[in-house]
């Protein structure tokens, strides 16, 4: 026996019939069809992912910026509530100022309206920072709305055409498989248990050609006796390297 594995395909050792190897080659070309289409869909999916995620990241930023925006308001109004009680009691103080019977009386009253206008301007400059928080978040919010709108079209847009596309994938996948299954009920059993076992084992094809003597694949010679039978087509050889079934060319 010529060195390498070589596969005698029927229980009688009688050799396999001279298109088997046809029939595998082109069982392996449905094979990448299927496969192509099936990284094409695994592509689309994930870009619909991508898509549908970025919008769920936005939106969850529209809420952020909904609860900022009620908090700088809720300032807003403590501040103007705050200004209001300080207008009311700088009012009073100078009206009581008004009063005063005595230089004692005075001084007291001028410091008591002194320390109301001071924190009266320090709750006015707290309300003008709350003011332009609170339009600060609005503008934020309403510029993250408007992007909202123009993406929920833009990837509206194209989430509809990835489902389109991966509707007709879907489609062409399950008649790929059909013609898949009768191409294989046409193939020698021993041949296509031998192709699928290959195929598992492996991320790309399972048959590889013989290229002036060495392997298609892992370019490993191949001994000259090998090489003959592996010509005569009537028997499956396997690279005793990296385990492709090595076929003939023209």
């Amino acid at each position: 026996m010529p060195e390498g594995r070589v596969i005698r395909l029927s229980e009688d050792g009688e050799e396999m019939e001279g298109n088997t190897v046809e029939s595998l080659l082109q069982l392996q070309e449905i094979d990448a069809l299927i496969v192509d289409r099936q990284a094409r869909l695994a592509a689309l999916r994930a870009e619909s992912e991508q898509l549908v995620a970025e919008l769920e990241e936005l939106e969850k930023k529209t809420v952020v910026l909904n609860g900022r925006l009620e908090e700088v308001e809720g300032e807003l109004r403590h501040a103007e509530r705050t200004v209001q009680a300080g207008r009311e009691t700088l009012k009073r103080l100078q009206a009581r100022a008004q009063e005063v019977h005595n230089m004692r009386e005075h001084t007291a009253a001028r410091a008591e309206v002194d320390a109301a206008r001071q924190n009266l301007e320090a709750g006015e400059d707290e309300l003008l920072d709350a003011m332009q928080d609170q339009e600060t978040a609005r503008s934020a919010l309403s510029e993250l709305e408007g992007d909202i709108a123009s993406r929920q079209q833009e990837y509206g847009e194209r989430l509809e055409d990835l489902d389109a596309e991966r509707r007709r994938l879907d489609e062409e996948i399950a008649i790929e498989l059909d013609r898949r299954s009768n191409r294989a009920l046409r193939i020698d059993e021993r041949a296509r248990v031998m192709y699928d076992m290959v195929r598992r084992g492996r991320a790309d094809s399972p048959l590889a050609p013989l290229v002036e003597g060495v392997c298609g694949h892992c370019y490993t010679a191949i001994p000259l006796q090998t090489q003959q039978v592996i010509r005569a087509g009537r028997v499956l050889v396997v690279c005793e390297t990296c385990g492709v079934i090595l076929h003939a060319v023209d």
